[in-house]
């Protein structure tokens, strides 16, 4: 088996999907493009003003969206968003003004300053300053930056087939010895949760055969293919050996985690389509997609309740975490075995033991995964 810090690593250099996040991007030009007002009201000479100037003749208007203006002596009335004049260089409210008979005249005293309520060109970036770094978690903010940068943004939206496998598993219905299917369910939410958004699932029995034929006719179809099931050491998981007949290259199977120790990892090169064998117990599933493959925020939280666990493992425990000021404390939930599903259920997300400790104390600090985007 190999360490949690191996498979990361692993996964880093062949796991191409990571990237659902920015694309790096650079200014077309200045921003803002021209001097902008910030405010409505009037452009006069900051000069003038300071000469003691305090009633000026109206000249005309610049409304945003116009081509700049030129100001002669007196001023220009000016709108939020357009282009400070020429020979302008102090905005001044209307809130402090009295117009009347085409004159504005300051009617509050206040300390002024040259270019009040104005956002400079250029001062928020230069033409080819990096605005957007790479792989960045896509935001609102970022896309609105993409575009004012007239550049349109498309997100990556690799084509991904959740395929859950069992004899014992059916949709309804279950007969006393048969279980109803959800895993496929629980990992397409979260995998939309994350952003992925072009989702198909399936099932297929526990037969070789079968899983071989829906490889072959579905694997040039997807970016990713997600098996939930079939890779333990059982003699009817078949999954490893039939990926391995289509030519899927192996990086690794097994880690040294509990739960998700028969996690799976390949890539078919010829058809470049990633492969991932999930354990099919519910819990296993699930944390081994969020901590391996989803693009999760590790977040730092402290224990609020001692936890013993003498495997040399490293140990994923959900919790339930609360904020408590500048900190948040990550609560603990018995949880059987990885089957219990239903543990999950008051549950934020999991925490990170190391393999090397087996005492855990409350008050320590463990890094934390949470089900959804933190």
């Amino acid at each position: 088996m190999i360490t949690v810090e191996s498979a990361l690593e692993i996964i880093k250099l062949h796991f191409p999907l990571h990237d659902l996040g920015t694309r790096e991007s650079r200014a077309d030009r200045d921003y803002p493009p021209f001097n902008r007002v910030m405010m409505d009201g009037i452009a006069v000479s900051y000069d003038s003003y300071q000469k003691g100037e305090r009633s000026f003749m109206i000249e005309g208007i610049c409304a945003a969206g116009e081509p700049v203006k030129s100001l002669k002596s007196g001023c220009l009335e000016v709108m939020t968003g357009a282009p400070l004049p020429v020979g302008g260089d102090l905005v001044i409210q209307y809130e402090h003004l009295k117009i009347e008979n085409k004159v504005a005249t300051i009617i509050v005293d206040a300390p002024r300053n040259r270019f009040d309520s104005v956002h400079l060109e250029g001062s928020d970036c230069k033409k080819g300053d990096l605005v957007l770094k790479k792989n960045l978690p896509l935001n609102g903010p970022h896309v609105g930056i993409l575009s004012s940068m007239g550049e349109s943004f498309v997100p990556h939206s690799p084509k991904v087939m959740i395929i859950s496998t069992g004899d014992e598993l059916v949709e309804k219905d279950p007969l006393p010895h048969q279980i109803r299917r959800s895993n496929v369910y629980a990992l397409k939410t979260s995998l939309e949760l994350f952003g992925y958004q072009n989702i198909a699932q399936t099932h297929l029995d526990d037969d070789p055969i079968l899983v071989a034929d829906h490889y072959y006719k579905h694997a040039d179809d997807f970016d990713l293919l997600i098996y939930s099931g079939g890779v333990s050491k059982g003699k009817f998981d078949y999954l490893p050996s039939v990926w391995a007949d289509m030519g899927v290259k192996k990086y690794f199977h097994e880690v040294s985690q509990r739960p998700g120790k028969p996690l799976w990892f390949g890539v078919d090169e010829k058809r470049k389509t990633t492969v991932i064998g999930l354990p099919g117990n519910p819990v296993s599933s699930l944390v081994c997609l969020h901590r391996y493959f989803l693009p999760n925020r590790k977040i730092q939280v402290k224990l609020t309740k001692d936890i013993t666990f003498k495997k040399p493992l490293t140990y994923f425990v959900p919790v339930k975490i609360e904020f408590m000021g500048a900190e948040i404390h990550a609560t603990p939930l018995e949880m059987k075995n990885s089957g219990e599903f239903t543990a999950l259920s008051g549950s934020d997300g999991f925490i990170e033991l190391p393999k090397d400790l087996d005492q855990f104390k409350t008050g320590e600090i463990y890094p934390y995964f949470s089900w959804r985007p933190f």
